[in-house]
């Protein structure tokens, strides 16, 4: 098939995008070195859309026992209205944790 004249197509980059979404994740890393180790992570993402309405409440936990321990939770969240985020976090000599939580909200635009 041979088009000759491609004029009514429309650049792509040039469109504006009019269908959105929501994006959130998290992740959690422990370490720890010596004989007696322990450590634990753990994520959890709830995502729930009522009507145009997305939620998400999520949480990550990084715990580790031993010498020289290390507990870390990164997230990441895109296209959320409203995002809280509660940080709670301790190290010891022997050992480390840290917790997030999340709550999200994403809303339609009118």
């Amino acid at each position: 098939m041979k088009i000759a004249d491609l004029s009514y197509l429309e650049n792509t980059s040039d469109n504006e995008l009019i269908l959105g979404g929501a994006s959130l994740t998290i992740t959690a890393d422990a370490s720890a070195k010596g004989d007696s180790t322990y450590t634990l992570t753990d994520t959890d993402i709830d995502l729930k859309t009522k009507g145009k309405v997305t939620k998400a409440k999520g949480t990550g936990t990084a715990l580790a026992i031993g010498d020289d321990p290390y507990a870390d939770v990164d997230y990441y969240y895109e296209g959320f209205d409203k995002v809280k985020v509660k940080t709670k976090s301790g190290k010891g000599t022997n050992s480390a944790y840290e917790t997030v939580k999340i709550t999200a909200i994403d809303r339609p635009n009118h």
